[in-house]
């Protein structure tokens, strides 16, 4: 498999920012190098950012009528399957 292609670009910060950023890297074992660190910062950033969105659609999907709607149609269309899988299960 091909490395992924790779993007260099300028980052601009204020100093203060930057002195906090480099003592970390200096400390950090997990981190090598203010690229490695700047790379995961933003991994993290968008990971955070990504899972707000999914959890926005799931908060406007309980909101949802028809989603409501639905969901109780497909849980009554179980019921009488579920309870037979427990009387089944209960050996009677």
């Amino acid at each position: 498999m091909a490395p992924a292609a790779k993007k260099t670009i300028q980052l601009r910060m204020s100093a203060a920012l930057y002195s906090r950023a480099k003592i970390v890297v200096e400390e950090e074992a997990e981190v090598s190098s203010f690229n490695d660190f700047a790379v995961k910062a933003i991994k993290q950033a968008l990971r955070r950012i990504e899972e707000a969105r999914i959890d926005a659609a799931f908060a406007r999907m309980g909101q949802s009528e028809k989603y409501l709607r639905t969901t109780q149609e497909v849980s009554n269309n179980f019921a009488k399957s579920d309870w037979e899988t427990l009387k089944i299960s209960e050996g009677k």
